[in-house]
């Protein structure tokens, strides 16, 4: 990996980068993004520098915040580091309640948890790379950098735990990812060409990493947030595993420079096998931290990053009519209802036109379905076969079923006339009936009924005659 020694906006890069990756758990504020304008390479002052040997001395021990006040002391934008880190591993610990109990405020400890929960399902998550999506080469550098950076974060929290002096820690920490000669063999290479393959995973299909999974999944749902939600483990896997990696690294970076920044005294009492693993240009490092983070943010093509390509597969509308790969109908999250109690009836007893313009009326208000009427059987047939009820499906999926009132009919077939009528002197009679065909969406296992509209007519033998309608709701889909 190419280095060049020009002034950078390194730091402020790593911190933009590390505030907004996330699953959907971060936002940005307004106020740190602004602050990421400003130029690295701040020289620490003397104060400064005392202040950071007074804590390697007094403090009882070191933790991720120590490191890090490195950043919060010497630069306006350092302050929102560690929140904007820790909140970015937050997102990936599932419950807030297992981070307070566990007491996990520290960068080095959400990064350990996360690395054990990521380990926990290691082997679906291969399953799924490997044999679902067949990128075997992009799974082999994404476990060899997880076990390099894991292996790493075991070390440094090993480190904090050790009867080291404060100093030699920082120190020791740095030595992790080496001097400047050293980075290629410790972490480099395998970060440079997991980036390129997140991007291209494949060379016999075109999209990155996410795209990938989603395009994989579409190929066995209906609708395209069945796809999202099986993508999103493997997706939430590759995010997890790349952010815990560049956290850790870029700890072991921050350490060097907050050992760089020491007095000569306190650097005097360092083990030298520490400190020659310690590369002693800050511009060079802070630079290796834009190396490391300029995937996961560029404001030139932000679309391009981690976070954008994350974000724009999971910014997919969820209501998009994907028929296992044959479709791609973007639907209105709400359906169209139509109640049929009150609609309009023919004028006339003896009419026998009815039938037809009761079904044209309910035809009317039913027109223009977004998808074909054999695509909604095969809705309702998916439904039944997992046991579920359309509507149930349709609101996992992101549909808005709200409007739709209890057993409401989904249509499968438009509305038509089946009267029939004899009249002769001794038959007299006139039964105009309309119908539709539809399924009940609050019914497990609901199939496909003739379901009448219209009931009316006169049998003049029996003195009877009526003109109702047939009570009921009708929905159908609507297009974006």
């Amino acid at each position: 990996m190419k280095k060049n020694n020009i002034k950078t906006k390194v730091i402020a890069t790593a911190l933009s980068a590390i505030t907004v990756l996330s699953v959907g758990a971060m936002t940005t504020t307004t106020a740190f993004a602004a602050e990421t304008h400003l130029s690295a390479g701040t020289t620490l002052t003397d104060d400064l520098k005392v202040s950071l040997d007074r804590d390697l001395k007094y403090a009882t021990k070191i933790t991720s915040k120590t490191i890090l006040k490195v950043l919060s002391e010497a630069t306006p934008y350092g302050k929102y580091f560690a929140p904007a880190l820790g909140g970015l591993l937050d997102a990936f610990i599932e419950k807030p309640e297992e981070r307070m109990e566990q007491k996990l405020t520290e960068i080095n400890d959400k990064v350990d948890k996360i690395f054990g929960k990521i380990d926990a399902s290691e082997a679906s998550i291969k399953a799924e790379l490997t044999n679902d999506l067949g990128v075997q080469s992009f799974y082999n550098a994404f476990v060899k950098f997880k076990s390099q950076t894991e292996a790493m974060n075991k070390k440094i929290k090993q480190i904090y735990a050790s009867d080291l002096s404060n100093a030699d820690k920082v120190a020791k920490i740095g030595s992790l990812t080496g001097r400047y000669s050293e980075w290629r063999a410790n972490f480099e290479d395998v970060h440079g060409e997991l980036n390129n393959l997140i991007k291209k995973p494949t060379l016999t299909k075109n999209g990155n990493i996410f795209e990938l999974a989603y395009n994989h999944y579409t190929n066995s749902v209906l609708f395209s947030g069945e796809a999202l939600d099986k993508a999103k483990p493997v997706c939430d896997y590759v995010n997890q595993v790349y952010s815990a990696g560049c956290a850790t690294i870029i700890e072991s970076l921050t350490a060097q420079l907050y050992y760089n920044n020491l007095t000569a005294d306190t650097k005097n009492t360092v083990n030298k096998d520490y400190a020659s693993h310690i590369c002693t240009n800050n511009g060079d490092i802070e630079n290796e931290i834009k190396l490391i983070s300029k995937d996961l943010v560029n404001k030139d093509n932000p679309n391009n990053t981690i976070k954008g390509m994350y974000d724009k597969v999971f910014a997919t509308s969820r209501n998009i009519f994907v028929n296992k790969g044959h479709d791609n109908t973007t639907l209105n999250k709400a359906l169209k209802m139509h109640d049929h109690t009150n609609d309009p009836k023919a004028d006339g007893i003896w009419g026998d036109d009815r039938g037809e313009t009761a079904a044209n009326n309910f035809n009317d208000k039913i027109a223009n379905n977004a998808i074909s009427f054999e695509n909604v059987k095969a809705i309702a047939d998916y439904a039944k076969a997992k046991g579920m009820t359309i509507r149930e499906l349709l609101n996992k999926n992101g549909f808005d079923t709200s409007n739709l009132p209890k057993n409401t009919n989904i249509v499968t077939k438009k509305a038509f006339d089946d009267s029939v009528s004899k009249l002769s002197a001794f038959v007299m009679y006139n039964y105009q009936k309309a119908y539709y065909n539809g399924v009940n969406i609050d019914a497990k296992g609901a199939t496909e009924q003739k379901i009448q509209i219209l009931d009316c007519g006169i049998n003049a033998w029996k003195w009877e005659k009526w003109n109702y309608m047939k009570g009921g709701n009708a929905c159908v889909f609507q297009n974006a």
